[in-house]
């Protein structure tokens, strides 16, 4: 795999002011000045991606560097070079999911009867479609306002603050806490519906 973390010498015939289908074609043809310019074009958006996950500094580090190795690996599969932007914040964001699973951060949401619950099946399968789940609510609570993040994530942790700490650490008001809270829950749950994970005879 091609380097990231600096750009290797120039080669001749592969413009770096180019858009993601040139860069994608260029890389394809063994241009090592297209990787590195793609490397520097999209790295911040890969930052990006992994920091809206809230990781540690160490783990963005392993999402950058896995999200990577995911595109160097797959670049040649990719069916519509033009969308590569899109393409790598799926990857980025895949890689950042995973990273939470691995680390054991997870965010549980609410009271755990809507956004938490067991799979229906014992056993691989539905272990799989356990960890599916919690990726997709992870996901849809990255895409929340940050106030309704840090509110969910504060009450979901273990233990949970109480209202007057969750008050002073948010700078809002003891007695908004419950219905913002509730609030984000349905913003949620919102979301999870539109992506299919709930219906709505669950919200």
């Amino acid at each position: 795999m091609p380097r990231t973390s600096a750009a290797p010498a120039p080669r001749t015939g592969s413009p770096v002011a180019a858009g993601p289908a040139e860069l994608v074609a260029d890389c394809l043809a063994g241009s090592q000045r297209a990787w590195a310019a793609l490397v520097e074009q999209y790295s911040p958006l890969v930052w990006t991606v992994a920091r809206s996950h809230r990781l540690a500094p160490s783990d963005c580090e392993e999402v950058y560097q896995l999200t990577w190795l995911r595109v160097y690996q797959s670049l040649a599969r990719l069916h519509s070079p033009h969308r590569f932007p899109a393409w790598i914040t799926t990857c980025a964001r895949r890689e950042s999911l995973k990273q939470y699973q691995r680390t054991g951060r997870y965010v549980p949401v609410g009271n755990g009867s809507v956004l938490d619950r067991p799979a229906a099946d014992h056993g691989p399968e539905g272990a799989l479609l356990s960890r599916e789940r919690r990726s997709e609510v992870l996901l849809a609570l990255s895409t929340l306002p940050a106030r309704d993040r840090a509110l969910l994530t504060l009450l979901s942790a273990d233990p949970a603050p109480g209202y007057d700490e969750v008050s002073r650490r948010l700078g809002i008001a003891r007695g908004s806490v419950g219905p913002l809270r509730g609030r984000a829950l349905r913003r949620l749950a919102d979301r999870l519906q539109a992506r299919g994970v709930l219906t709505a005879a669950e919200m």
